[in-house]
C-alpha cells in the first residue's frame, strides 16, 4: 500500500520539474565562425546557417536569426533564461558587412495593444454568421471557389 502512495506521489511530482524550452533558429557559434565579412553572401550564409528567423523590412537589408531558451515549472509562466539575436547585415551587392549580436538586455519588449480594430460595416450576430453562407454565389457550382486562377466548369 505504501508502495502505491509512493508511486502515485513520485509520478505526480514529475509533472512540476522544471522545463526548458527553446525557441528560434539561432546557429552555433561553430557555423558562424565559418562566414566570412565581404566575402559571404546572401545565398551561401542561407546554405550555411540556415534561413534566418526574420529578415529587415523598409530598407533595411540585413538577415536577423533569434533564439529563445526559457524555463517552465508545471503551468506556471515561462521565464526568460537567455535571448539572443543575431544581426547580419549586408552591403548593396549582398555581400556580408557586419554581424551584431544582442542578448536580452539590449532588446526592448514591445507590448501588444488591447484594443480591437473595428471592421467597416455592421455587426454580425452569431446565427447571421452561421446563416449568412446560404445562397452564396459559386454555391450552384459544388461550392465556393477556393485559391487562384480559374474556376472550371
Amino acid at each position: 500500500m505504501r508502495l502505491i502512495i509512493f508511486t502515485i506521489i513520485l509520478t505526480s511530482l514529475t509533472s512540476c520539474i522544471n522545463k526548458k524550452l527553446i525557441h528560434g533558429n539561432l546557429p552555433s557559434a561553430d557555423l558562424v565562425s565559418i562566414i566570412k565579412l565581404g566575402k559571404d553572401n546572401k545565398e551561401s550564409i542561407s546554405k550555411i546557417l540556415g534561413e534566418p528567423s526574420f529578415q529587415g523590412t523598409l530598407g533595411d537589408n540585413s538577415f536577423y536569426y533569434l533564439g529563445r531558451v526559457n524555463s517552465q515549472i508545471a503551468f506556471l509562466k515561462p521565464d526568460l533564461e537567455q535571448q539572443i539575436i543575431l544581426e547580419l547585415n549586408f552591403d548593396k551587392k549582398d555581400k556580408l558587412k557586419k554581424i551584431f549580436v544582442y542578448d536580452e538586455k539590449q532588446t526592448i519588449n514591445i507590448a501588444m495593444s488591447p484594443k480591437e480594430t473595428q471592421l467597416a460595416g455592421y455587426k454580425q450576430s452569431l446565427l447571421r454568421q452561421i446563416l449568412g453562407n446560404f445562397g452564396m454565389p459559386g454555391m450552384k457550382r459544388g461550392g465556393p471557389i477556393i485559391g487562384s486562377g480559374r474556376a472550371e466548369n
